[in-house]
Formats: C-alpha cells, sequence, structure tokens
C-alpha cells in the first residue's frame, strides 16, 4: 500500500461564508473557465491577506490554471499557510514534500507536516502517517503508532485504513492480536468495496477465524472480490465451489446480485 492522495485532487477551498464580493466574481469566474481572470482576482485578494485566495492561488500555481506552472511558489504559498494551520495547505506541503515538486523530496519533512494534519483530524494525513510509521518513511518504524493513525482514519470511515488496521489485528502488529476485530475491520471495508478487504473476509469466513465459518458467505466475498479483479479472489472462488453443492453456489449468487444493488443504491445515494 502506497502514501495515498498525496496528488493535487481536490477543488478548491470555498467556505461559505466567503462567498461575498470579489471572491464571488473570483469564484464565478473560475466555474466559468475564465481562469486568467480568476487568477488576477484571487491575486489580488491574497495580497490582501484572505487566505481562501492565497490557498487558490498557490493551488493555481501548482497546476498552471491561468497562469504558468510554478511549483516553487506554490511551495512558497502553501507553506505560509501551513504554518498559520490551515490543515489542507499542511497536507499539501506534506505531499510536495514527498514527490520533490518546489523542494527537494524529504521524508522526514513530510512526516511532520501529515502529523501537524493528522492531529487535526484529516484522514488522508492520519492514513499517510500510519503507513509512514509502518514502513518508516521519514520515522523510525513504529508498529503501535501506525496502528493508532491506521484506526484514527479507520474510524473515519477510509476503506483502506481500514484494511490496513484489521491486517494488524490480524497479525498482531503494534497492537494485539484480536481475530474478531480483524475480521470487523475487514467487513466494514469490504462493505465499501475494498476487494483486498473482501478477499480478507472470505479467507475468514471460510476458515471460521474470528467468525463463524460460512462457506457461502466465503463463496460470496470472493466472488465480489474477484469481479474487480483480485487475482486470489478467483483463485480461493474456484478452489472452494469443487467443495460445494450447486444449490449453494446459486444461493451465493443471489447474495452476490443483492449486496451489488445495495452496494450501487449507497454509493449513488452518497453522490
Amino acid at each position: 500500500m502506497f502514501l495515498k492522495h498525496i496528488l493535487f485532487l481536490s477543488l478548491l477551498v470555498y467556505p461559505l461564508f466567503v462567498f461575498s464580493g470579489e471572491l464571488s466574481d473570483a469564484k464565478e469566474a473560475y466555474e466559468r473557465n475564465d481562469v486568467v481572470t480568476a487568477f488576477i482576482l484571487y491575486e489580488k485578494l491574497a495580497t490582501q491577506g484572505n487566505v481562501v485566495a492565497q490557498n487558490n492561488i498557490a493551488y493555481m500555481h501548482y497546476n498552471g490554471i491561468g497562469t504558468p506552472q510554478d511549483y516553487q511558489q506554490a511551495f512558497t504559498l502553501y507553506a505560509e499557510l501551513a504554518e498559520q494551520g490551515l490543515v489542507t495547505a499542511q497536507t499539501t506541503l506534506a505531499a510536495m514534500y514527498v514527490q520533490g515538486h518546489g523542494v527537494p523530496q524529504d521524508y522526514v519533512a513530510a512526516s511532520g507536516w501529515y502529523k501537524k494534519a493528522a492531529e487535526q483530524g484529516d484522514v488522508e494525513a492520519q492514513f499517510n502517517l500510519g503507513f509512514m510509521y509502518k514502513k518508516e518513511r521519514g520515522v523510525q518504524k513504529n508498529y503501535p503508532l501506525a496502528a493508532y493513525w491506521y484506526k484514527k482514519a479507520a474510524e473515519q470511515g477510509d476503506a483502506d485504513a481500514q484494511a490496513n488496521i484489521a491486517f494488524m489485528y490480524h497479525a498482531g502488529q503494534g497492537v494485539a492480536q484480536d481475530h474478531a476485530q480483524a475480521f470487523y475491520w475487514y467487513k466494514v471495508s469490504a462493505e465499501q468495496g475494498n476487494a483486498k478487504a473482501q478477499y480478507n473476509v472470505g479467507v475468514m469466513r471460510y476458515e471460521g477465524l474470528g467468525i463463524e465459518q460460512d462457506v457461502i458467505e466465503a463463496h460470496k466475498w470472493f466472488t465480489l472480490s474477484s469481479k474487480k479483479g483480485f487475482s486470489r479472489s478467483v483463485i480461493q472462488k474456484a478452489k472452494i465451489e469443487q467443495k460445494m453443492t450447486a444449490s449453494q453456489i446459486v444461493l451465493s449468487q443471489k447474495m452476490v446480485d443483492e449486496w451489488i444493488v445495495r452496494f450501487t443504491k449507497s454509493v449513488s445515494f452518497s453522490e
């Protein structure tokens, strides 16, 4: 598992309470793709100390929107905002240190900024900090701290973090080995569509590890995971089918179809 979301995928920051005057004009210009005008308006407001405008100018410098791409200028602006405690700037600055954009690559500095953002509750920073403690990137390897931050992100609903903390409970890394907790977190992640977690739920269901053994449930989760191309699930699905009756396989497929309908509806509703 690599550091996640280190690219700049988020939209510009627009707190509702600042939709007025020139800032509103800049937002409207950006949305109608008049990015040069948007940049000019944001730059004017940025020089006046408007934090939203400063953040957006940094974003536009980084991505080359309305102005030539300039990682160093983006880094300078994000660094100023990060020092002021802006979480999005802290995570972006950390990502720039990881990527070596506008600054030499520096995992130590990246981990420091991820920690500041993680302590403010940023879920991606919590995940990335957990990764860095587990994989020794900019910090000494520390499984208990890796588990701590993965669990923080998992509790906020991050499916990858849920799968990772499940593995740590399964293996007893940084936490006491607890198969029931491992199954719980794999299941939560699997319900969000995480293919690796679905595979592990299938394994634990098939082996009766941390949960009651159930070959039909195991087959269901292997099937769901295999639909996403997870190769180990394809192999396990075929293997256990040799020991299942035709009626068991039919029932499992019915459960798969029902799960997909529920999942599709839940995703459409959240969007």
